[in-house]
């Protein structure tokens, strides 16, 4: 069943075995694994079906410390589907390195190795993909691309699966028929958790505060709660919910919205081609294997880590384009009206569209019925990293004093990089330099900035947030444990990557899924481990059938 919630009458209290806070990748996926079970699960969306700017403003904040290339409000997307719905679905594993403890790398380390999480990468692929489970160098030798032959004591060959060629990627749209069927599933839309508020003992979460722009509240009871709302919003509603405890929720040990991380992107150099028909030419573009699109890469070596105590981080050969031609026109123009931002500038981009059409159409057409790229310059090409940021505690999400519509404190960013960062960069940019040169691949000219201390212009992130409420196996250096729990209190797990204690350079989503799926079956082992007494024990509950959950007025 899906409703909104201003069907429920105001004031209604909803009962449910399971909450899960946010309709994104994580909430929806979570959602699907009690499909049709016994369990009565509640799932709450902030938004609707579409990007609402009213509902877009809640992530409205400030952010200080080093500039974020980005609003807040316009990093994620509130609404059903989360922000599968502006993604690319774009998937690769974190490597195996990521998951150890770096002596070098101060606060690295999982309590989970890469070991553990296979056998979940492996079903998060099946929800995302379509072609093998390969992401590594047999990738390549399926893609038939040059070898290169890389040292592989400096570069890692794997691949990046692009899953956006039927709209599979995007989760609102491809599970919405499947969660509106179910009989024990509620999703509401436009029901904006603003607190979770706990037992009179305070160790166990027993209540979510449930409020609309127009008033309305509601509070859903549940055994138990997760909150996938994001690492911004996750840190949030822990920092907002403060009934028991002052601090927050989880946040004893202050670190709660602490070691917020995101994953550095940005051109390292530019590789120029004498001939179009260099191998250049193919690692630019996606290719096939089997039923998947995929873009090959280059990742740092665990031996150049180590050898030089550097982060992760992987490199690509991007087309080159025109920063004044038809195609950076359209890519701006299109951002511009996805994120409601037309001004002064879009005329100009629109007519350069319109002006430079003989140019543009064939890379839409090739982009729109092949999966292409668009090819940009054939004798130029660019070397652009992707590396991962070290966990930095001053790096930080808190909560201001300004309230939202909802009466919710917002969020601010105090977002920090620090020299290791660079780092991992400036190795890949000389490696490339040598290597490409070495296999005669072309010639390479380091970017600018390298030589320098402060961060180009074009640095951007994924936007891919991290580490706000970071694992760990005890209290004093994470937020949950191994299972995603809160430390401390019963009742309450977290799913996202705000979970994530460090990034690699992988994009977060496949890991993300992984996690959401051995969460799911941790929880049916803590469903199982109930007595059909205590299941009952709170009263009347969820039926099956029923359209609305309504169980009683709030006190």
């Amino acid at each position: 069943m899906i409703a909104d919630i201003h069907t429920v009458p105001d004031g209604a209290a909803l009962e449910a075995d399971l909450c899960i806070i946010g309709a994104g990748a994580a909430g929806i996926v979570l959602a699907r694994e009690f499909l049709h079970s016994s369990l009565k699960v509640i799932l709450l969306e902030s938004g609707g079906f579409r990007r609402d700017t009213r509902v877009q403003s809640l992530y409205s904040g400030d952010s200080i410390g080093e500039t974020y290339y980005q609003e807040l409000h316009e990093c994620r997307t509130r609404c059903f589907g989360g922000s599968t719905n502006c993604w690319a679905g774009i998937c690769t594993p974190l490597n195996s390195i990521d998951f150890e403890a770096r002596p070098w790398v101060p606060w690295s380390g999982w309590p989970v190795n890469s070991a553990e999480l296979e056998p979940y990468l492996r079903r998060a692929h099946g929800i995302c993909g379509r072609g093998p489970f390969l992401y590594d160098s047999r990738a390549w030798k399926l893609m038939r691309l040059p070898a290169g032959d890389f040292r592989p004591d400096r570069f890692q060959q794997f691949v990046w699966h692009f899953n956006n060629r039927d709209g599979g990627y995007r989760f609102g749209k491809r599970f919405r028929q499947e969660l509106r069927g179910a009989s024990n599933i509620h999703v509401f839309l436009h029901a904006n958790a603003t607190a979770l508020v706990t037992d009179q003992s305070g160790r166990s979460v027993e209540q979510a505060v449930v409020r609309t722009f127009d008033g309305r509240t509601a509070r859903v009871r549940a055994k138990i709660f997760v909150l996938a709302s994001g690492a911004i919003e996750n840190a949030r509603i822990l920092l907002a919910s403060t009934s028991h405890y002052p601090s927050g929720l989880g946040n004893h040990r202050d670190l709660v919205g602490r070691f917020f991380q995101e994953h550095l992107q940005v051109p390292c150099g530019f590789l120029h081609v004498a001939d179009p028909r260099s191998p250049a030419v193919q690692y630019s573009r996606l290719s096939k294997m089997g039923s998947a699109y995929c873009l090959p890469g280059l990742s740092l070596a665990p031996e150049m880590q180590k050898a030089h105590q550097t982060l992760n981080g992987s490199i690509a050969v991007d087309p080159f384009y025109d920063s004044e031609g038809a195609w950076i026109a359209f890519q701006k123009l299109r951002s511009d009206w996805k994120n409601g931002r037309l001004r002064g500038l879009a005329f100009r981009r629109l007519w350069t569209v319109v002006r430079d059409s003989p140019t543009l159409a064939p890379i839409a057409w090739r982009r729109l019925v092949h999966g292409e790229r668009a090819r940009g310059d054939s004798h130029r090409f660019v070397i652009y990293a992707r590396a991962e940021q070290a966990p930095n505690p001053e790096s930080r999400v808190f909560l201001t004093e300004e309230r939202d519509p909802l009466g919710m404190r917002r969020a601010c960013l105090d977002w920090r990089t620090s020299p290791l960062d660079r780092k991992a960069i400036r190795l890949m940019a000389s490696l490339a330099a040598a290597e490409f040169t070495r296999v005669g691949l072309g010639h390479v000219t380091q970017a600018p900035w390298l030589s320098g201390e402060a961060w180009p212009a074009d640095l951007v992130g994924g936007p891919h947030h991290m580490g706000t409420t970071r694992m760990s196996d005890d209290d004093s250096s994470g937020v949950v444990d191994r299972n995603c729990r809160v430390h401390g209190l019963d009742g309450l797990y977290l799913a996202g990557s705000s979970v994530f204690p460090t990034g690699g350079h992988a994009n977060p989503t496949l890991t993300i899924l992984a996690l959401t799926l051995r969460l799911a079956e941790h929880l049916r082992s803590v469903f199982g481990d109930w007595s059909a007494a205590s299941a009952n024990s709170r009263g009347t509950r969820l039926q099956p059938d029923s359209q609305v959950p309504v169980v009683s007025e709030m006190p």
